[in-house]
């Protein structure tokens, strides 16, 4: 008979790497969603749908709305939920639970999340001013540096943590665990 909690061992690094892994096919799949959903509403609507100098922060708005926030919700609902993990970590094996090991709070996750894809959220940022020319170059510059800095940061973190904790494990109080039992 299964216990409802698994020991707590810290995940391998080869689990996680596969967990993101298949969790980027469940986002490379969203994506690309809305990529055919963009070519196909265009081709409805032809050149006149797009206005013709968005607001920055509807700009913003939209990018956040459409791919950050459904993967921020994908991965937050998964690892929330009562596996504790997303799609990718239940493949590998893994779990993510709070620092003593117990399942992690929807809001521990949440805050896991954010922190995880900010990178990504600051990127898009830097693109959509780049392309709309309408911040500075150093400050689209920084903003974009900051994006290619923060995963590498967040990587290393995580390789000299004897727990393997990234970035945005120690900012929610949150680690990954391999489930007993479960492929590594």
């Amino acid at each position: 008979m299964a216990s409802a909690d698994p020991p707590v061992c810290r995940a391998p690094g080869g689990a996680r790497w596969r967990a993101s892994l298949w969790d980027y096919v469940a986002i490379v799949g969203w994506l690309a969603g809305l990529t055919v959903l963009g070519f196909v509403v265009r081709s409805w609507s032809g050149p006149a749908f797009v206005p013709p100098s968005p607001p920055l922060v509807a700009v913003d708005a939209a990018v956040l709305s459409m791919t950050v926030f459904p993967v921020w919700s994908y991965l937050t609902a998964g690892e929330g939920g009562r596996a504790g993990a997303a799609w990718g970590k239940r493949r590998a094996g893994l779990r993510v639970v709070d620092a003593g090991g117990g399942r992690a709070s929807y809001r521990r996750v949440a805050i896991r999340n954010a922190v995880k894809l900010l990178p990504w959220q600051l990127a898009h940022i830097a693109v959509a001013r780049l392309m709309l020319g309408v911040d500075a170059p150093v400050t689209v510059g920084v903003t974009y540096a900051s994006a290619l800095v923060l995963p590498p940061v967040s990587i290393a973190m995580a390789w000299r943590d004897p727990l393997r904790r990234a970035l945005h494990d120690r900012v929610a109080g949150t680690r990954v665990i391999r489930v007993s039992g479960e492929p590594s």
